[in-house]
């Protein structure tokens, strides 16, 4: 015979897992520090990418400016204002990223608890009705 609330239950858990589930079970493998740790060093190698591309593009489309001043270019100006640039767009990312996945890492969390407890609760009517008989 089916139970009407076991069946709701194992629904809404199906539906979590498919839907949400995926990443915040990703989640749960890590401590929060090692999580943060991880999107942030995603973050600082996706920033230097696109860091780099962005220069090479600005190169691209500068290219004849660049090449009639090129004996005239302060190479050691032009460095310290590349790097001072690149090392400004690496911390801001990394302070925003970092807020970000900490707040995804608590998010996850508390979805966690709630699935946690449906399986608890799910394993009680279980453990119940093998009393039962």
């Amino acid at each position: 015979m089916l139970n009407e609330n076991k069946v709701k239950m194992m629904t809404k858990m199906a539906i979590y897992e498919k839907n949400e589930g995926k990443d915040m079970v990703k989640t749960a493998k890590y401590y929060k520090s090692d999580y943060v740790a991880l999107g942030v060093l995603k973050s600082l190698i996706t920033t230097t990418l696109a860091f780099i591309m962005i220069m090479i593009l600005y190169a691209f489309c500068n290219a004849e400016g660049i090449v009639a001043n090129i004996n005239d270019l302060d190479y050691v100006a032009l460095g310290k204002k590349v790097a001072a640039y690149y090392i400004g767009l690496i911390v801001a990312f990394s302070i925003i990223s970092g807020f970000v996945y900490s707040y995804k890492y608590e998010k996850s969390r508390k979805g966690l608890k709630k699935y946690f407890s449906r399986l608890n609760k799910l394993d009680r009517f279980y453990n119940g009705q093998k009393k039962k008989k």
